[in-house]
């Protein structure tokens, strides 16, 4: 009875918590949509976008004189024509300056600036423990399997599954583009690429991966191997505190009885640090209803999202579809070789689900990732060990997606993609879905890297630009479930002798 007791408890504690994350969703969706204007308009938003279309204008003349040199005189032609129709957008938008400094805004700035205060605030809460959280999680998992070897094993499933529902999706992206061909007639007037995009342009892939290990020149801290682990744990370099703790944990666990005591320290400190995680959490939905109703002001508000999702409403529909789909697929896996129920486990990772949407970020929704799974009934060991690693380099929903806007703004610009080029689309997409969480603006530098690979123009980065923020909290969500699948898997093989 006391168990009874206490699950029905847990249950219901559960259950209020989701309800209230998913009233903070609506709260904030709701101010940003019918008050958001105005917080715009208060933060300086039609001054930033004065900047930006400005500096729209530079870029189409320097990709105008770039296609004459390449010989596209058409091309050339289609840029410049462009540039009336933005100067007129920054008529416009000057007009809303000139709004924004006669009106009375009092109100609306104390209410950006309190809402921004909430969502930045839960938001560095959570990767202020993001650090603490991986290296004893991971320590913890590792030195739970006992012998090293086993370790061994359960590291190369763990990858198998990676791979293998990376590649899933991404021919499911190709797919679905190809049949439904979003980018006939797409509009790229105001594309907009920015600087550190540009800046990598000339990356390859075979680049970019090797920064990954090693980090970019002059960085210090960054990569998989930098030369001073505190430095890296400074810089949230969550890759290189993943490869320290295996080799630590591993280490610890080869020891015998000299190791029993630091093991126990990491024990109790995960334990410390889970426990600052769930006092996070009840913050959860302050901080997400600050987070939403910020980025959708940040947007312009209800009226310049709505435009956007016209613009691009059959892309959206497309890389939501495939995601969407690809979840059924994880949900199929989940079933068949974790033998668990897909609605009781998306239930259960539902709290992880919507922290996600909210701070497009697999890394931050880490301590709410694993105590979900650990409430779901997942071992600690699998949980510590699976979730820190897949949260850094197994992205399902970013590997669809890239693959989708490649092909996607391959279909914008006129250029038919042969049977070799989508082959190539497929093994960079893949490969470099992985290589993201170690470099700066991830989705977009690895998405070039995908354009570069098939010799389709940066440019067309700009195309989609205005809408990205939205589809990436899609794909860090299906990101998360994927991580917190692959959990549950390995820990049904964990489980058997």
């Amino acid at each position: 009875m006391v168990n009874t007791s206490a699950n029905h408890s847990s249950s219901r504690v559960h259950g209020l918590g989701l309800l209230s994350i998913f009233a903070g969703i609506v709260l904030g969706v709701g101010l940003g949509l019918f008050y958001g204007h105005s917080m715009w308009l208060a933060s300086g938003g039609p001054e930033k976008k004065t900047d930006i279309l400005r500096k729209t204008v530079q870029q189409k003349e320097t990709f105008a004189r770039q296609a004459d040199a390449d010989g596209h005189p058409q091309e050339a032609e289609r840029l410049r024509l462009h540039i009336p129709e933005i100067q007129a957008e920054i008529d416009r938008t000057k007009a809303l300056c000139d709004e924004a400094a006669r009106a009375d805004l009092t109100v609306a700035r104390y209410v950006s600036k309190l809402v921004r205060f909430c969502g930045d605030l839960f938001l560095r809460m959570l990767f202020l423990i993001v650090i603490p959280l991986v290296v004893t999680s991971m320590i913890c998992g590792i030195t739970s399997l006992g012998d090293i070897r086993r370790m061994g094993h359960v590291g190369g499933w763990t990858l198998f599954y990676y791979l293998a529902t990376g590649a899933a999706a991404v021919t499911l992206g190709i797919a679905l583009v190809l049949i439904i061909r979003p980018g006939a007639g797409a509009d790229d007037t105001f594309a907009y690429v920015s600087e550190n995009v540009l800046a990598r342009e000339e990356a390859s892939l075979l680049d970019t991966l090797l920064e990954v290990v090693l980090g970019r020149e002059g960085e210090e801290g960054k990569g998989m191997v930098p030369d001073n682990i505190f430095l890296a744990a400074g810089k949230t370099n969550v890759l290189a505190l993943i490869l320290f703790s295996l080799v630590f944990g591993g280490a610890l666990s080869t020891l015998g009885e000299k190791g029993k005591p630091t093991i126990a320290f990491f024990h109790g400190a995960n334990e410390a640090v889970m426990k600052i995680v769930r006092l996070i959490i009840l913050l959860a939905p302050v901080g997400i209803f600050g987070l939403i109703a910020t980025r959708i002001a940040d947007s312009g508000g209800a009226g310049s999202f709505y435009t956007e999702l016209v613009r691009l409403g059959w892309f959206v529909l497309t890389v939501t579809l495939g995601l969407a789909i690809h979840l059924v697929v994880l949900c199929v896996v989940l079933a068949v070789l974790a033998r668990r129920s897909p609605l009781r486990y998306l239930y259960a990772m539902a709290r992880a689900l919507l922290t996600a949407l909210s701070t497009d970020s697999s890394s931050a929704t880490l301590p709410v990732t694993i105590e979900c799974v650990e409430d779901a009934g997942v071992s600690k060991r699998a949980a510590g060990f699976v979730l820190p690693l897949g949260a850094t380099i197994n992205m399902d929903g970013t590997a669809l997606y890239e693959a989708t806007a490649a092909i996607f703004i391959a279909q914008s610009a006129g250029v038919p993609l042969s049977g070799a080029a989508l082959v190539v689309v497929f093994l960079t997409a893949t490969l470099a879905a992985i290589g993201a969480p170690g470099i700066p603006e991830a989705g977009l530098v690895t998405l070039l890297i995908v354009l570069t690979a098939v010799g389709l123009p940066a440019a067309g980065i700009g195309t989609i630009l205005a809408i990205d923020w939205f589809l990436d909290r899609e794909r860090t969500a299906v990101n998360v479930f994927g991580d917190a699948v692959g959990a549950a898997i390995i820990d049904r093989y964990l489980q058997e002798p």
